[in-house]
């Protein structure tokens, strides 16, 4: 069976804090080496039923405009023998659309215009072009939201007065506005290493997060932001608890913590989005909160509890205790249309399956570098 290629657009929406992009340049460039790395993962795990996976790349500067052309997007379902077929370059045609973190806010459109620009764009893909798939992280999460399921939707363009709403039942709401908004989390940022409980019907969905000991994802965050049902705006929920979410099929929420409700969505073969950032370890994560509480001067002790949440920086050798690898390979299995589970074993992955998919070994980042 031959290899199985998938080319990734990343869109980079934000440059990494200065420590960071020093000693790991773009956040297209730290996609690159993490997917590469989980795919080479996967192949070695057994777990692929399609052949092994190859990760290629392709980086766009969102914030000065520029976005793949249309006519590199995938428009038919992949064949045996397209990699014969050049037409496209020497990657093939775009797969995926890949939308990183950033400090901006995707509420933020007047001071932002290449956020209306990046937003038109996922319209764009989610309507004309069905087999690419949208991945987002952090900010990439939250923009995927509000174009696709919040009143910044085409489809949700019909409005009524605001005083309409306010009284109106949830049902109204989602039909008139949407489903969900983004908006500033009122209990605070929330930073650090979290566990995210994961919904069942996520889990079951890629069988490889059963191996999970009590179902809760750990990753890293940070965000002031957040995704939030839009009938818990009006009032008509607990907005702590988000109980009033409810997403049009086959949109489902992946999971929540304490803060943020909506740590992700999916749609099956077509959308995944992570609150998290399987992309940022210890060291990134604990200077993207230094250099942010220095921007937005954070008290003292805020930067202090938030860098006691992300963790210390692991001994030479050893690597961060979180569950980003298998996060990551989750992302792959769903842009290479897979599952995770094997055809032989009919109740599931087996425990040492399992086992290679949590903790395998293999490169995770560049080396660290001591930039001053």
């Amino acid at each position: 069976m031959g290899s199985h290629r998938i080319h990734i657009a990343v869109l980079d929406t934000d440059v990494p804090v200065p420590r960071v992009y020093a000693a790991r340049g773009l956040y297209s460039s730290q996609f690159r080496v993490l997917l590469q790395a989980a795919s080479a993962r996967l192949n070695a795990s057994g777990l692929l039923k399609n052949g092994p996976l190859e990760i290629e790349t392709t980086a766009y500067d969102a914030v000065g405009g520029v976005l793949p052309p249309l006519e590199l997007l995938r428009t038919k379902p992949r064949t045996e023998h397209e990699d014969a077929d050049r037409s496209f370059g020497p990657l093939g045609p775009i797969d995926a659309i890949l939308i990183t973190g950033s400090s901006a806010s995707a509420y933020n459109l007047e001071m932002c215009p290449w956020i209306v620009k990046l937003q038109s764009f996922i319209h764009k893909i989610y309507d004309d072009y069905p087999e690419v798939k949208i991945f987002g992280s952090c900010f990439g999460h939250q923009l995927v939201a509000q174009a696709l399921l919040s009143y910044h939707n085409p489809r949700f363009a019909a409005q009524q007065p605001e005083s309409t709403f306010a009284a109106g039942s949830g049902s109204d709401i989602a039909a008139k506005k949407g489903y969900v908004s983004v908006v500033a989390c009122p209990l605070g940022y929330e930073v650090g290493v979290f566990p995210i409980s994961l919904q069942d019907e996520f889990v079951r969905a890629y069988p490889p997060l059963t191996a999970l000991p009590d179902g809760k994802l750990r990753m890293q965050l940070i965000h002031g932001d957040r995704v939030m049902a839009l009938s818990d705006e009006m009032g008509l929920a607990n907005p702590a608890l988000s109980t009033g979410l409810s997403l049009p099929s086959p949109w489902i929420n992946i999971g929540s913590t304490e803060k943020c409700p909506i740590q992700g969505l999916y749609y099956p073969d077509r959308i995944l989005t992570y609150q998290g950032h399987f992309e940022f370890d210890t060291f990134v994560n604990r200077e993207t909160c230094i250099e942010f509480g220095r921007r937005a001067g954070w008290p003292a002790g805020d930067v202090t509890a938030f860098l006691d949440q992300i963790g210390v920086l692991p001994q030479p050798g050893l690597e961060d205790d979180d569950d980003s690898k298998l996060a990551a390979e989750v992302v792959l299995l769903f842009l290479a249309g897979e599952n995770g589970a094997r055809d032989s074993v009919g109740e599931g992955v087996s425990s040492d399956v399992k086992e290679r998919v949590v903790s395998p070994s293999g490169l995770i980042t560049p080396p660290l570098m001591d930039v001053r």
